[in-house]
């Protein structure tokens, strides 16, 4: 029998008036919250998720799983507003089932570095520096190569793994090596706070012992637990409508409860009502939780409509709290493809053009657990800083007399086209994915309709701050580099979409038409004071909403 049926799910109808929290969004954070909420069983939580759990076999195996191969039921997809610098929009992705994108993204395990954190606490982020934080990793990661003191536990939930130093397409092997020629050292654990912030890192991947993708719907909330936890609710399919706030006679605002509606023939008569006796926790994802808050008020006494007030007047909502900053400072890791002919057996279009030797694929996966079905389509990643390189690309300073402690930019090699073009036939696809790590443009989420099933508009506005465009121009130049490399190394790799040239204007052409979403959508209920200068904040250090008591949004990353 497959492991994870006979799951115990809720439907609207049969939930309880009251729960002590209403965890809404059951995402990558939601399931980890519901699993933490309810290990006290004198508490009552409720876990909502407007997607289905969807827990097929081909949902579990890695490849068959990612959403670019997958039936897209796990799946939301939205199309942006057009970006004027690109001149059309983009498709925004994310996940749309219980465990959110840990069911279709490409299972990677990184925490980010120390600095980072640190850089939270200098900022005034009280309880956020890398010291703060560690110790929440440690306990929920499973390193299934061992306990590492400091660095890697086994004991916890989240099942990691790393694929091992062979690489399953050549071309992996064929860069990590130019890397290193053009001095960027190896990294053997991307995850050790002892790394240095610059190099070509080996990946940790969120796969478990029988090369099954492990989301953190199955490390956190598997059937085994939810049985168990009398005290657990998990409601699938269901839509929260609104929060429904109370304005008391001293001018506070409480949060008191939610309600909801089915996802399918969600009609008003089946609304449901449900109390929050202790907290409601947002946890809907960068677009989904601004959503929540700015929705409508229910009847004269309870109240939703936390959010810009000039926005909220548009739609006629009663403004609940003021809160410019809920679903603002909207921001995303941008990506610029370049693109490689290579051979077709290193490429995964390999099994797609081949049928043969996906049969062969699919035999190893099944009998050993291995090969193309683990979904190693990337294995690596290249770290570095635009200001450690030349005008052509190169690194040229020493880390030492460096300044700057953390990337901005990070190459992806991935065995396949990173973008939308077709594939060169009859040949293999090869590309590097460079990311701006830290944009400086700012987008927006605002509502479209009163109506919770009306998309919303969402306008990233990628490449509206100038700043971007010089960090992408130096990563694209080191990928050139890169390229070089390999091919003087012996690599046949063939150039098909890259720059028509290195200048300036060449490579700003270049980003507006082969750029593209990463799909890492955050800050839009940005953790900062209320008044920042940098954009405002929606919660505070201990992610309460600004101005509405027995509300919390624990989501994404929450500070731009």
């Amino acid at each position: 029998m497959w492991p994870f049926s006979n799951y115990r799910e809720v439907s609207i109808d049969s939930l309880s008036a009251s729960y002590d929290f209403i965890v809404v969004g059951g995402g990558t954070a939601g399931c980890v919250l519901a699993n933490r909420l309810s290990a006290d069983s004198s508490k009552t939580v409720l876990l909502v998720e407007r997607g289905p759990r969807a827990d097929t076999w081909a949902a579990r195996v890695p490849l068959f799983s990612s959403d670019f191969a997958s039936d897209g039921s796990r799946t939301l997809k939205r199309d942006s507003e057009v970006q004027p610098e690109a001149g059309r929009s983009f498709m925004l992705v994310s996940g749309g089932a219980l465990g959110g994108s840990t069911r279709v993204n490409q299972m990677l395990y990184t925490r980010g570095l120390p600095a980072e954190y640190d850089m939270w606490e200098e900022a005034g982020r009280k309880g956020w520096g890398w010291e703060d934080v560690k110790p929440y990793f440690l306990k929920s990661e499973r390193a299934l190569a061992g306990r590492v003191e400091g660095v890697h536990n086994d004991t916890g939930e989240w099942k990691t793994r790393r694929m091992g130093d062979e690489y399953y397409f050549a071309g992996f092997k064929k860069a990590m090596v130019a890397a290193q020629d053009i001095g960027l050292p190896y990294i053997d654990d991307i995850n050790s706070p002892t790394h240095p912030p610059f190099g070509c890192a080996g990946l940790h991947f969120t796969i478990d012992e029988h090369a099954r993708r492990h989301s953190t719907y199955h490390a956190f909330l598997p059937a085994s637990l939810v049985r168990q936890r009398v005290n657990l609710h998990v409601c699938t399919n269901a839509l929260v409508e609104r929060i429904d706030i109370e304005r008391q006679e001293d001018g506070h605002c409480v949060a008191r409860g939610v309600v909801l509606l089915p996802v399918k023939g969600g009609s008003l008569e089946k609304r449901m009502y449900v109390q929050a006796v202790r907290e409601i926790v947002l946890s809907a994802g960068p677009f989904g939780s601004p959503h929540v808050l700015m929705l409508r008020r229910l009847n004269p006494l309870l109240f939703s409509g936390i959010g810009p007030s000039e926005h909220l007047k548009e739609h006629d909502i009663p403004i609940v709290k003021d809160l410019p900053a809920v679903g603002s400072n909207l921001q995303d890791h941008f990506g610029v493809s370049v693109g490689f002919s290579i051979p077709l057996q290193d490429s995964l279009l390999s099994s797609e053009k081949r049928p043969w030797r996906f049969f062969v694929e699919l035999f190893r996966y099944l009998i050993w657990g291995t090969g193309l079905l683990l979904g190693p389509v990337l294995q690596l990643a290249i770290f570095t800083h635009s200001g450690l390189l030349d005008k052509t690309g190169r690194p040229t300073k020493l880390e030492k007399a460096f300044s700057e402690s953390v990337p901005d930019i990070e190459i992806m090699p991935l065995a396949y086209s990173s973008f939308d073009n077709p594939s060169p036939v009859p040949n293999g696809s090869f590309s590097f994915l460079n990311v701006l790590l830290h944009p400086r443009s700012k987008g927006t989420v605002r509502l479209v309709s009163r109506d919770p099933r009306v998309p919303l508009a969402i306008d990233p506005r990628y490449l509206s701050d100038k700043a971007d465009f010089a960090p992408l121009r130096a990563s694209l130049r080191l990928s050139m580099r890169m390229r070089d490399t390999m091919r003087e190394r012996g690599y046949e790799m063939d150039d098909w979409v890259v720059p028509a040239g290195e200048r300036d204007e060449d490579l700003d052409a270049h980003i507006r038409t082969y750029s593209r979403t990463t799909f890492h959508y955050t800050s839009t209920c940005r953790m900062a004071p209320e008044g920042d200068s940098e954009g405002g904040g929606v919660v505070d250090d201990k992610l309460r909403v600004h101005g509405v008591a027995a509300l919390r949004i624990a989501d994404t990353r929450l500070q731009s």
